[in-house]
């Protein structure tokens, strides 16, 4: 796993936060890291780029945060000021100016036990389910590290000037950083650990893959010499889209009916069934009308490579099939689609580019196998 994307929201942005913020992105900026900060301005840019599938998880530094640990450490100062003024022998120093404002100050001070900082995580859990797993235990513990640091510099303090606490001010004191974790875009259950766009994909190009060898096949039966004509090739685009509604709906069906995968939009999942299917058949068959029987084995090796594939975030790949299987299989751009359908909400942007592309795609098979029509075979 290499470089992650995981948004920076500071909404303190004072001082200390500042610190933070500049310590998490220098200690994570080498190309080997496996988590990439990037820095958010809002609130809002971080929702809108959960829609738009840009990062995975988030840091968000409550607005809070930098008064909170301020007032942590004016409290541990009046601490300090309210220990060695109890040891001051004479009791008539007290109303000496200097002693009187230290006291003024520690009473202050410790008139409110201060809160601890808060830092939320946020996991865009729809995005991708491993990397999602992998964020969840890693943020916090990130955040409990950086508890730890100003902790041990909080606990030192303490322990160099011998001052006893409460059990409320040490646990204060002692945790200045506290955390909170939220899920966005939630995996629901019975989505098979957020594995279901896949399945959904898988039996998208097994049905197409089966219904277009038959009809292929049927279709070749009809020939003459062996070559579709203009005729043929329409019937194959007829019998297509009917095989295409049918293996929707069964999909749809074994599912949602039968394994109870919740469907947040049922009209625009089954819309996209039939467009997914049927850009798996127009692929299909435009290898098999070019390359005949022989180029089945081809069509094999590509979609079980892609299969393999998609299931992970590209960050953690190896370079090589991220840049040449992932970057290029269609069944990428689809699996992002009932991604989105099914667990990402306001992801318009990225449907409508994953839409635009197997489109493009579908159009240029759909052109191809047009032309077959010119291609001349060997008798067999």
């Amino acid at each position: 796993m290499k470089e992650l994307p995981v948004a920076l929201v500071n909404q303190a942005d004072k001082q200390a936060s500042k610190t933070i913020v500049k310590q998490l992105k220098n200690k994570f900026s080498s190309s080997d890291s496996q988590i990439k900060f990037i820095q958010v301005a809002s609130y809002t840019a971080l929702n809108k780029g959960f829609a738009a599938k840009k990062y995975y998880a988030a840091l968000v530094i409550d607005k809070n945060f930098d008064n909170q640990l301020s007032l942590q450490q004016s409290y541990l100062k009046g601490l300090i000021i309210q220990e060695k003024l109890n040891k001051i022998p004479n009791q008539g120093t007290a109303q000496v100016p200097q002693i009187k404002a230290q006291r003024d100050f520690a009473k202050k001070a410790l008139a409110n036990l201060p809160q601890a900082g808060k830092i939320k995580v946020i996991i865009n859990q729809g995005m991708n389910a491993q990397a999602a797993q992998v964020l969840t235990n890693a943020l916090p513990r990130l955040v409990a590290g950086l508890n730890q640091g100003i902790a041990k510099k909080i606990q030192t303090a303490i322990q160099q000037n011998g001052i006893a606490m409460n059990s409320s001010e040490w646990q204060t004191l002692s945790n200045p950083v506290k955390v909170q974790t939220k899920i966005k875009n939630k995996i629901p259950e019975k989505s098979i650990s957020g594995m279901a766009p896949m399945i959904i994909v898988v039996l998208a190009w097994i049905s197409s893959l089966i219904g277009s060898m038959l009809l292929w096949r049927e279709h070749k039966k009809h020939s003459e010499h062996h070559k579709f004509s203009l005729s043929l090739i329409n019937s194959q685009i007829l019998t297509g889209g009917v095989l295409t509604i049918i293996a929707s709906l069964s999909i749809y069906f074994f599912s949602a009916i039968v394994f109870g995968l919740p469907i947040p939009d049922v009209p625009s999942f089954l819309g996209l069934l039939v467009f997914n299917v049927f850009i798996f058949y127009l692929l299909q068959t435009c290898v098999l009308n070019w390359l005949g029987f022989a180029g089945w084995p081809l069509i094999i090796v590509i979609w079980l490579l892609s299969a393999g594939t998609i299931s992970y975030a590209p960050e953690m790949l190896s370079p090589l099939f991220r840049q040449w299987v992932y970057n290029w299989t269609p069944m990428r751009f689809s699996m992002e689609m009932f991604t989105n359908n099914l667990y990402i909400h306001g992801s318009v942007t990225t449907m409508q580019t994953n839409f635009l592309v197997l489109s493009l795609v579908g159009l240029v098979a759909l052109l191809f196998i047009y032309l077959s029509s010119l291609l001349k075979r060997k008798e067999d």
